[in-house]
């Protein structure tokens, strides 16, 4: 199967990256995905999933206090066993609520999401790769005896002041032929800059939503870019350390091993050990070399 050839300034790029992320040391994980054969696999639904962020944090989940008037120690295990069930229960049930309030953002963007399908995201995000692989659709459960298999799981998520786009996706890569042995899986998030425009939702949504379309594209293509990076290199030990990073107009932080540093973006592995992309903000910031690099081999978007 041909690979696709990249301009030499994203190639520099892809090729930077996978320098900043891999130790001296160890041999790879797996071979280098450019000569190797691939085949994506999407999701079962036909239409990509998306759900408004909520920060439980913010929102807070309030406890359910209780008192404990057993009459002997076996009795005050049951009511114990019996607080902790009814707390989780009444978490579960605030939680579902929340997160059924933060989805009504989604409410003005149903035109486009609503009939957004993974096989147009999928082709969407074939321009976007820097790792120089071409990844076809590969029908769900079909024989692949020479084809590396990348299955994944994007979930979107849009931030509340409908600036940002955030993915989560579940990448497993599996070897020729094989079905139920992983040779790589992991969580990649990647949360796209804010854009920064008066009136957000008409910017998504424009074009029948193409900057919508076209940057979930992106993100789904700088997913798989990092998750080959790392699944071609053993996980670096560095210092954990607080990194504060943007989610739409708002802070967040998160304890982790940073990866690579640029001037305005992070990655690192979480405590969990998955990995992030996230937007930092540092003053005298000039946009990344692979922002830039990546603004201009990409195809117009209206913006962002």
């Amino acid at each position: 199967m041909p690979t696709m050839r990249m301009p030499p300034s994203r190639a520099a790029t892809a090729m930077a990256f996978l320098a900043l992320a891999a130790p001296v040391a160890p041999p790879a994980k797996l071979p280098e995905p450019a000569a190797l054969r691939w085949a994506m696999e999407l999701p079962a639904a036909q239409t990509v999933a998306f759900r408004g962020v909520v920060n439980f944090d913010k929102a807070g989940i309030a406890p359910v206090s209780m008192m404990y008037p057993a009459p002997n120690p076996a009795g005050l295990l049951v009511a114990v066993l019996t607080h902790a069930a009814i707390s989780k229960g009444s978490r579960d049930a605030q939680k579902t609520k929340i997160e059924k309030e933060a989805d009504q953002v989604l409410e003005p963007f149903s035109g486009v999401i609503n009939t957004f399908a993974y096989a147009d995201l999928a082709e969407r995000s074939k321009p976007w790769a820097l790792t120089g692989t071409q990844l076809p659709v590969l029908p769900r459960g079909a024989a692949h005896p020479d084809t590396w298999v990348v299955l994944v799981n994007p979930v979107y998520s849009i931030t509340q002041d409908q600036t940002t786009l955030v993915l989560d996706n579940t990448i497993a890569i599996y070897a020729p032929g094989e079905t139920k042995r992983t040779s790589y899986i992991n969580t990649v998030r990647v949360i796209a800059d804010a854009e920064a425009e008066p009136d957000p939702l008409g910017h998504w949504t424009a074009d029948s939503g193409a900057l919508l379309k076209d940057k979930s594209a992106h993100l789904l293509a700088e997913s798989l870019d990092i998750a080959f990076a790392d699944a071609m290199v053993p996980a670096t030990e560095t210092a954990f350390r607080t990194v504060r990073y943007q989610e739409g107009n708002e802070e967040r932080m998160e304890r982790g091993q940073p990866i690579t540093e640029q001037c305005d973006r992070v990655l690192l592995r979480s405590l969990r050990g998955t990995l992030m992309s996230v937007p930092v903000k540092k003053a005298d910031c000039a946009p990344s070399q692979g922002a830039q690099t990546a603004a201009a081999a990409a195809p117009s978007s209206g913006g962002g």
